[in-house]
């Protein structure tokens, strides 16, 4: 395999930093980064570029650093005949053969964009290689819903893509877009239409965009990089003191790039806003800087967001104010009490949380579970005690969750119900319809997204026949189990409950048992929207 990297490396003009032979000869996991820089490109259209091949070059040395990055295998692709479509992908595919499970890849991209409007699929994205042609993007370039999904697809289990491109068109960007697509652009009132074809984040994986889809990614010839990248390999080098967050000696992806968004909006003021793109579970972490034996022996309690439905909302810990959203944020392992408000004050989330070592907790997971949803439910009813109904109905449900949020995992929910079966009465042969009315309140723990709870009921059981219309009111307790299956922007939601309890009939107190399940579906009442962070 080494003969074969290096044979690509003669052909193609990578730089490769290997490891040492024992670390190549065991199967332990591997940390392999490939960084591409193009800026000599065909076209003279896409000419005045002059940092990407260092940018890669820079990051490059950061990461194969072993006081830094400790890379086993870093490779800079950079010169025109590397960076053609074809090399580009042919090197991607050398490099990226024998990655194993266990791995950790980081793919580096730092050239032009540029984009392309489609009435049906919205904005497309591109990355330019040298050969790419600004008037046939489609043809010349590689569409960035196909990197992230090359990279999605690795068998590697931690996986990063950098772009620090843009895709705006704007002078003295990373961008340049069409004749044609720029009439079109200049057509729209604030920002383009969003790409539609984005694919979703898997866990332990992480996108960094050096700006949003409509802004400029700037270089800076004070710099000597792109402004994005040179922050990012400060906060690994220079500045790794501040951008370790949690103090435990090492930087994570997402420190590193809190810290590079953060003194990239700085020094553009506010005109280029990187974003990200990550959701990292437990102790799956991905760092860019430390010691082996510090990443080995991490853990930490953090809080992350980056989910558009928080995006420049304001993150309080305990009562004190700690930045604005998306971003991560260290807190000290033990109780908190977590609330998120939104620019103009209103309160988005504020739930009492506990916070173990080592543990990663996802905002958009706790917005999530707290939402008030409304859902529809039906099944079957069945009920005993009470030979005034029939022992089996259907029946429907109207579950309103979480129209008060509870602290912690607490949930709770407002009901109302009924069922209904026709039949003959079996003592006189009459025709005859009963059910049950259900009004009631349910309340008790949540985890992921299943729950269980204790109920109390009134209820109203009923019987209807040709020669007379009974009901009376009585009372009912239970317990319920539900699980609320995630699906786009919906759920599917699932409800046992078993009940006790009685009511006066034909002037008797009557003792009656049940119990129903239910299926349906549900959504949240109101979702709040943002720009689509970073």
């Amino acid at each position: 395999m080494m003969a074969l990297l290096f044979a690509l490396q003669a052909e193609a003009g990578v730089v490769a930093t290997t490891a040492s032979p024992e670390l190549e000869a065991a199967y332990r996991p591997r940390r392999v980064a490939v960084l591409v820089g193009v800026q000599d490109y065909d076209d003279p259209a896409l000419k005045g570029l002059k940092f990407p091949e260092k940018d890669a070059r820079d990051l490059g040395a950061v990461l194969s650093s072993a006081d830094v990055g400790g890379f086993d295998r870093v490779f800079v692709i950079a010169g025109h005949e590397a960076t053609t479509r074809e090399g580009l992908l042919r090197s991607l595919g050398v490099v990226t053969a024998d990655l194993q499970r266990d791995d950790t890849f980081v793919l580096y991209l730092s050239g032009h964009g540029t984009l392309t409007l489609d009435p049906i699929e919205g904005s497309q994205l591109w990355f330019l290689p040298s050969d790419g042609r600004l008037d046939r993007p489609e043809a010349s370039g590689l569409a960035v819903r196909e990197i992230e999904a090359l990279v999605h697809e690795l068998p590697a289990r931690r996986r990063v893509l950098i772009l620090d491109t843009c895709h705006n068109g704007r002078t003295g960007s990373r961008s340049a877009v069409s004749g044609p697509t720029q009439q079109l652009l200049s057509g729209f009132r604030g920002e383009v239409p969003a790409p539609r074809d984005v694919r979703d984040i898997s866990e332990s994986e992480a996108r960094l965009y050096a700006a949003q889809y409509w802004q400029p990614a700037m270089e800076d010839p004070a710099l000597e990089n792109g402004v994005y990248t040179h922050f990012l390999i400060d906060a690994l080098t220079e500045s790794r003191g501040s951008a370790d967050l949690d103090e435990d000696g090492l930087v994570d992806v997402a420190e590193a790039h809190q810290h590079a968004r953060d003194r990239t909006m700085a020094w553009t003021g506010g005109l280029q806003v990187p974003r990200a793109e990550y959701r990292i579970v437990g102790r799956e972490e991905i760092f860019l800087a430390g010691a082996d034996s510090l990443r080995d022996a991490a853990e930490r309690a953090l809080i992350a967001a980056c989910d558009a439905i928080l995006a420049r909302a304001r993150l309080f810990v305990n009562g004190t104010p700690r930045g604005e959203l998306p971003g991560l944020y260290a807190i000290d392992p033990g109780v908190a009490t977590i609330e998120v408000q939104t620019e103009d004050g209103r309160t988005l989330l504020r739930d009492r949380v506990r916070v173990e070592a080592g543990e990663t907790l996802p905002l958009e997971d706790l917005v999530a579970r707290k939402a008030t949803t409304l859902a529809v439910l039906g099944g079957v009813a069945v009920s005993g005690g009470n030979d005034a109904l029939f022992p089996v109905a259907s029946s429907a449900r109207l579950v309103l969750a979480n129209p008060v949020r509870l602290a912690g995992p607490w949930r709770s929910d407002l009901h109302v119900g009924a069922s209904l079966a026709d039949g003959t009465n079996p003592v006189d042969g009459v025709p005859q319809t009963t059910g049950d009315l259900v009004l009631g309140a349910t309340a008790g723990p949540s985890f992921g997204p299943g729950w269980a709870g204790a109920f109390a009921d009134l209820h109203l059981p009923y019987r209807w026949s040709g020669y007379e219309r009974q009901s009376t009111p009585g009372a009912a307790a239970g317990l319920a189990l539900g699980v609320d299956l995630p699906v786009g922007g919906s759920f599917v939601a699932t409800r046992l409950e078993g009940w006790a309890g009685g009511y006066q009939w034909n002037q008797a107190w009557t003792e009656a048992y049940g119990g129903t399940l239910s299926v349906g579906f549900g959504a949240p009442l109101a979702q709040t929207r943002g720009p689509s962070p970073r």
